[in-house]
């Protein structure tokens, strides 16, 4: 079993340790789909546990020589973004467990945010144009540093104010990220295309967007869209494919 604790959390590494034991039996349940997240008080400290959906044979061995695995880039990733200025749960531990030699279990350690997600404050029809703006200008700064999260979506950013009403965001659910010197449009607009569900706050978004990046509004709106359209037709595609041969999503 591999085991990396944060220098700063040392005194929690006696949970950490024992934390495959007892997961299953003990913790807050937050969430129980693919993966599991749970919280627990460690040391006075809110600590949120979350342990990845067991892999697949193919993937176990990608994990074990080829690939950093999603609990083991969750917990890198976590410490590259507040390099690059962004906010996101600090990051505590990871552990990786086998068996036969290949990877088998990931659990992912970090501090417990409790912000509420941008898809509450978002999801009105009337949706309220300040912090879609900001939200704009936030994918303009994440981007211009390199940043391309893997699964953007309104409930993967967290949002509160400042004392002066300005928005702050907080990044989660990370592993999937990607990190580049300097992403072209191509990269950036398709980055948006899973943002939000609503078609209208989605052409908003990208608007205000492309006007602080100085592209033409409409022809980013359209590229958005058709990325959008061709991603949304692949995963039909995808799940008739696995509904035909009678398997479920692994991803």
């Amino acid at each position: 079993m591999k085991i990396v604790i944060h220098p700063e959390f040392a005194d929690a590494a006696s949970f950490i340790k024992q934390l495959p034991q007892f997961f299953e039996q003990e913790g807050e349940l937050l969430y129980d789909s693919r993966n599991k997240v749970k919280r627990y008080k460690v040391n006075g400290k809110d600590m949120v546990v979350k342990r990845y959906k067991r892999p697949n044979m193919i993937q176990r061995i990608v994990y074990t020589f080829f690939k950093k695995s999603k609990t083991e880039r969750a917990y890198l990733f976590a410490g590259m973004l507040r390099e690059r200025g962004f906010d996101t749960p600090h990051e505590v531990a990871y552990i990786e467990q086998r068996k036969n030699g290949l990877f088998l279990d990931g659990y992912f350690v970090s501090l417990n945010c409790s912000y509420p997600p941008l898809s509450e404050l978002l999801r009105k029809r009337d949706f309220d144009r300040h912090p879609a703006d900001e939200l704009a200008a936030y994918m303009v700064e994440l981007h211009k540093k390199g940043v391309l999260h893997g699964d953007l979506n309104l409930t993967n950013i967290l949002y509160h104010t400042d004392k002066k009403g300005q928005y702050e965001f907080t990044l989660i659910d990370t592993n999937r990220s990607k990190f580049k010197p300097a992403p072209d449009r191509q990269e950036c607009l398709e980055n948006l295309k899973r943002l939000t569900h609503s078609k209208a706050l989605l052409r908003y978004i990208v608007i205000q967007y492309a006007t602080l990046r100085e592209w033409n509004p409409r022809e980013c709106t359209l590229e958005v869209f058709r990325y959008l359209l061709l991603f949304e037709q692949k995963r039909k595609k995808k799940r008739k494919l696995q509904s035909w041969i009678g398997i479920k999503n692994n991803c």
